[in-house]
């Protein structure tokens, strides 16, 4: 038997993934449908949306602000490349449309030079709509000289805490669903070094400071226009 007359007997690896799917209790049919009908129109849905957030953050941006040369380069192929990754089944359209504004603002005189905005987009990728909008309001949050009594011992820090952090929140419009835990998206925002808890003695109030990454997160949030 040839080696053609052997390939016509072995299921095309679609089909044999199909039916594996299918296979699944109560719910084969509906992923079935999703994962081979629906998603490459998910996708392209997601990337058109990012790509008109880029357009659209450009055009507010000014040609006078723009740096023509740097959306030439390959560093902005690898920036688009990775918006088309993390946007292409992102389930959320707000985090879509942050994601192509944020790679507008690499493009943005303020930013194009900076060597670190691919991390920047990596980490800001990883982030939900509500937590790059927290970001920003900690960004925008002046830290404040306090000292925390601790028994015998005083302790001073400078940091950005908790209260005014809060305070901000309530200042300004809403951008989260429900209630907002701002303790856990805190532990969020920690865990993936955009800020950085300071260590005070006893049951001081919290305070944070943001991380070099932060920072820089923090102001293409801005520059973006979030």
């Amino acid at each position: 038997m040839t080696s053609q007359k052997l390939s016509d007997l072995v299921p095309e690896r679609k089909a044999w993934l199909r039916a594996a799917v299918t296979t699944i209790p109560l719910v084969g049919g509906a992923l079935d449908h999703l994962l081979f009908d629906k998603a490459d129109s998910i996708r392209l849905r997601n990337i058109e949306a990012a790509l008109s957030a880029v357009a659209k953050q450009v055009e507010s941006f000014g040609e006078e602000r723009i740096d023509s040369k740097w959306f030439a380069s390959d560093e902005a192929l690898a920036a688009f490349r990775a918006l088309a990754d993390a946007a292409s089944f992102e389930p959320d359209s707000k985090k879509v449309e942050d994601l192509g504004r944020i790679v507008a603002a690499c493009g943005e005189k303020q930013h194009s030079a900076d060597d670190k905005k691919l991390s920047v987009l990596e980490h800001l990728s990883r982030l939900s709509h509500t937590q790059i909008l927290l970001l920003k309001v900690i960004g925008g949050t002046p830290a404040k000289k306090r000292t925390v009594a601790g028994g015998d011992i005083n302790q001073t820090a400078t940091a950005i805490w908790l209260s005014d952090i809060v305070a901000a929140l309530k200042a300004g419009a809403k951008f989260w669903p429900g209630q907002l835990n701002v303790i856990e998206e805190l532990e969020v925002l920690e865990s993936l070094n955009v800020i950085r808890r300071v260590q005070l003695m006893g049951p001081a109030e919290m305070a944070y400071l943001l991380t070099g990454l932060g920072r820089r997160a923090a102001a293409f949030a801005r520059t973006a226009g979030l």
